[in-house]
């Protein structure tokens, strides 16, 4: 049975088995999205970088990094004239993706648990939800005292109950991070990363552990840290649990089955219908089609009710597959203006605060297909998971990325293991697995940890990336 957080409508689910973190949302005991955390770059990490080409025709700038793609800034987001060769303070403010390196800014901004601050601006920021003026004069005049000239600071409603002692502690920490900033960038002599900032994955966990939300943890090491992290902020961990039992925590609450969902082409609807969801590098494209829903009801209205809910689907499809960029859909055919309308509302609803931010509504062409697009947000499912997984649709010939069949083997082997356990072994792998658990050590610790001790591995040019023997004595 399904587990459910007290309200019964938003629970986390961390998988923390493998070399990655997988963490999943359920809201009102369905999957509403996925991500992963594999390490390396994250939005909002602080970088010296160094111009290596300036663009007037783009009105950008090309700046090396430390560990990552080189970035494009944009000119409008940085003060000042540019040149080649020149050391710049810059923030990642999107990741990169596909072929494309991250997107900076030079207009930083470091966040903490109680505020953020900005470098520039000269602005204090109280959140209007702190309605008591004689709280928002206190707090505008502390924070006022601790800025220096030009410096700005965005409270967060979660610091109204701070002391002083506690305000004054953490913009000291924020400062002090702009101030090493500065100070590597004047002794600059290469590309280095100044600051590592928290992940999206964090992030999330974060802010629902924070606010009381149900939260399950497979695997015992992140488990403590995040209870450590917790308390550190103030919280209750009463609402932080670990998961027991004999399968991994993904396959007993059913997100497994939602992740094969999310990479697969078709998707059925309720009621009847189906779409299928096809993304190339250009575009995704999605039809809508009617195939099994109530044949014997008038046609105009079966088509309607197939496209309000395809629409419903379909938002929920991109949320949790993390599509991003322009999105074209064919719906079935509705004569009248008013289907149209409950159509494009449905869209609207489904993304809500996204509208008009991260997602542009473009409309019905004069072709009758509906256009919108949506902001990218780092790597969609399928590409986290496949090696060019827009380059082939079809499902049988993709072809598993290294980094994901890597965490596959991991996860199956530890459900063997806490099923079947046993002693001596030997596990053969693919050529591509054997040599990541060659190079990387954290894939060994891990295995290790398995089985107790490090297992023989030897290599089966016969097996898949994500499959794997165990060889038992």
């Amino acid at each position: 049975m399904r587990a459910q957080g007290d309200d019964g409508e938003r629970l986390l689910l961390i998988d923390a088995v493998a070399d990655e973190r997988r963490i999943a949302l359920l809201e009102n005991d369905r999957v509403s999205r996925i991500w992963f955390d594999r390490g390396g770059p994250r939005r909002f990490d602080i970088h010296i970088g160094r111009i290596s080409r300036v663009m007037p025709e783009m009105a950008a700038a090309m700046v090396v990094l430390d560990g990552c793609d080189d970035g494009l800034l944009p000119l409008d987001r940085i003060d000042g004239p540019l040149h080649e060769g020149q050391w710049v303070i810059v923030q990642v403010s999107r990741l990169g993706f596909d072929d494309k390196g991250p997107k900076l800014t030079g207009r930083i901004a470091i966040e903490g648990v109680g505020m953020i601050f900005r470098p520039s601006g000269g602005i204090i920021d109280i959140p209007r939800k702190i309605s008591d003026p004689e709280t928002r004069d206190h707090l505008a005049h502390t924070l006022k005292a601790l800025t220096q000239q030009g410096e700005s600071i965005t409270l967060r409603t979660s610091a109204a109950g701070w002391d002083d002692d506690a305000l004054r502690g953490e913009f000291s920490r924020l400062a002090g991070i702009w101030q090493k900033a500065l100070a590597a960038q004047k002794n600059a002599s290469r590309p280095i990363r100044v600051f590592q900032a928290l992940s999206d994955v964090d992030q999330v966990i974060e802010r629902h552990v924070l606010a009381g939300e149900a939260c399950i943890v497979d695997g015992m090491s992140e488990y403590i840290r995040l209870r450590g992290l917790v308390r550190a902020l103030g919280a209750r961990d009463d609402a932080l649990k670990p998961h027991k039992g004999d399968s991994l925590l993904f396959e007993a609450e059913g997100v497994e089955a939602a992740l094969d969902e999310a990479l697969a082409t078709r998707v059925v609807l309720p009621g009847g219908g189906w779409i299928s969801i096809e993304a190339t590098t250009a575009l995704c494209a999605i039809d809508v089609n009617a195939g099994g829903a109530q044949a014997g009801q008038n046609a105009a209205r079966r088509n309607q009710d197939v496209n309000l809910a395809a629409a419903a689907e379909i938002v929920h499809q991109i949320k949790l597959r993390n599509i991003g960029g322009l999105v074209v859909i064919d719906p079935i055919r509705m004569p009248g203006r008013a289907a149209r309308d409950s159509f494009e509302a449905a869209i609207k609803q489904g993304f809500a605060a996204e509208i008009d931010g991260a997602v542009q509504v473009g409309g019905f062409t004069r072709l009758g297909l509906y256009e919108f697009s949506r902001q990218r947000s780092g790597a969609d499912l399928a590409s986290l998971i496949f090696d060019d997984a827009k380059g082939d649709s079809s499902e049988n010939m993709r072809r598993w990325g290294r980094e994901a069949a890597g965490n596959a083997v991991l996860r199956g082997i530890a459900t063997e293991m806490r099923q079947r356990p046993v002693g001596a072994t030997r596990v053969r792998l693919h050529p591509d697995i054997l040599e990541l658990c060659g190079n990387r050590e954290n894939f060994r610790r891990i295995l290790g940890e398995i089985f107790g001790r490090a297992p023989q591995c030897v290599a089966d040019m016969a097996l898949a990336r994500h499959e794997y023997v165990i060889e038992r004595d």
